[in-house]
């Protein structure tokens, strides 16, 4: 998810020099590899492609339902769609089809550095090969099938979707321990809660290292691991003030998006670390306070329908699907960035 952290080092730029860790296919690594600011996103993405390989093979989709508390498969996870998980071998091309359906749907394909970064959309097919992206043989997907009204067309959308590749070979790990890589992880986390660093969300996600700014190319990958590309979707990647469990209304502009194609928007909560912790965690626009040029949500306000719950140190992320316009969105974004909830009395 594209997002543009809080103020993250406003004096001073992490400058990453070597952050594309190249290896080849048939590299066997005997020992463990050292997490390091250079290398961190190829090992945070590592430790994606190797968990998913365990709970499915290769070239094999994963389909998630709804997530909860109880399901969620990465962090900052969203209850706005159903995710399909797979890693692909691309090594002698593979071709990835979105079957055609009204609600929104996309295979979201990124590879062994976590750039690349590009999305099929629903009624469309693309072959993707080594060529296509900036190393590695594997890519991962993300598929995203948006939950219509009908849950059994979405689980049916779900299953359309195919994956055909000319080549099985398993994805070869690099050779990150995964206690390393969720402990460097949750450092930048921390790092990015307690307000040390910013990331710019338009700027987190891109095909090459060209495209991106660097330090929130690495602490988005902490914060918002498979974030989509900005003309797809764009993320608030924390809310002004968040962490504060008082009862609390958040109220903010109504966003442009293409709402007859699908556009939508929500505000989903988490732990500090990410992880879905309560029931009523998310809240799509649908179920906000609808006030005509703004929407309010509120949280921990039992008194109020469709009121969110949250813990102490939460934090939270607003989603923008389908922008009319990447850049005015971009703006928009920044426009609410310092809108914070405001503390209710509880009876409220």
């Amino acid at each position: 998810m594209l997002v543009h952290f809080p103020s993250i080092f406003h004096s001073s730029r992490i400058i990453v020099s070597t952050l594309i860790f190249c290896v080849s296919a048939s590299a066997v690594v005997a020992e463990s590899v050292e997490v390091t600011m250079d290398n961190y996103v190829v090992a945070e993405t590592d430790w994606y492609f190797t968990n998913q390989q365990v709970n499915a093979p290769v070239n094999t989709f994963l389909h998630n339902g709804p997530v909860s508390k109880d399901e969620q498969e990465v962090i900052r996870s969203n209850r706005d769609v159903m995710y399909s998980l797979a890693v692909v071998d691309i090594s002698e091309g593979a071709t990835l089809t979105v079957p055609p359906r009204d609600a929104f749907q996309i295979i979201h394909v990124m590879d062994e550095n976590h750039l690349s970064h590009f999305v099929i959309g629903a009624g469309e097919s693309r072959t993707v090969t080594s060529d296509d992206v900036t190393g590695g043989t594997h890519v991962y997907l993300l598929a995203r099938t948006k939950i219509s009204n009908d849950l059994e067309e979405s689980l049916a959308a779900q299953r359309a979707m195919k994956i055909e590749a000319k080549s099985a070979k398993p994805y070869p790990s690099k050779g990150f321990r995964s206690e390393d890589v969720e402990a460097f992880r949750n450092k930048l986390v921390q790092e990015f809660v307690d307000g040390k660093v910013t990331i710019i969300e338009h700027e987190s996600f891109g095909a090459t290292l060209d495209d991106v700014d660097p330090t929130s190319y690495v602490y988005a990958a902490a914060v918002g691991w498979g974030g989509l590309p900005a003309d797809t979707a764009q993320y608030l990647a924390a809310v002004a003030g968040q962490g504060d469990a008082s009862c609390q209304s958040y109220t903010l502009p109504k966003p442009n998006l293409d709402w007859d194609g699908g556009g939508f928007f929500s505000l989903t909560t988490y732990d500090t670390a990410g992880w879905i912790v309560e029931d009523d965690f998310y809240i799509g626009h649908e179920k906000m306070q609808d006030n005509g040029d703004s929407f309010t949500i509120y949280l921990n306000c039992p008194a109020q329908p469709n009121s969110l719950t949250v813990q102490e140190g939460w934090t939270g992320i607003l989603r923008l699907y389908l922008p009319v316009d990447e850049q005015e969105t971009i703006g928009f974004i920044d426009s609410i960035r310092d809108i914070r909830p405001e503390i209710l009395d509880k009876t409220n």
